[in-house]
C-alpha cells in the first residue's frame, strides 16, 4: 500500500490536519477545504471522504 507524502498530504487542500496522519493514493476525496483530520490518521484504499 503506497501512502501520500508530506508535500502531497499539503497539496490536498484540507482544511487542517494533525500528526501521523496516512492517505492511501487510492483514496478518494472531495470537498477537502472542508474536512479536518486529526493526530493519528489511517485512510487505506478505496475510501471515499465527502464535504460537500
Amino acid at each position: 500500500m503506497s501512502f501520500l507524502d508530506a508535500a502531497e498530504l499539503k497539496a490536498l487542500g484540507l482544511d487542517s490536519y494533525g500528526k501521523n496522519v496516512l492517505i492511501s493514493r487510492k483514496c478518494s476525496i472531495y470537498g477537502a477545504s472542508r474536512i479536518e483530520l486529526g493526530d493519528n490518521v489511517r485512510i487505506d484504499d478505496f475510501c471515499v471522504l465527502s464535504a460537500g
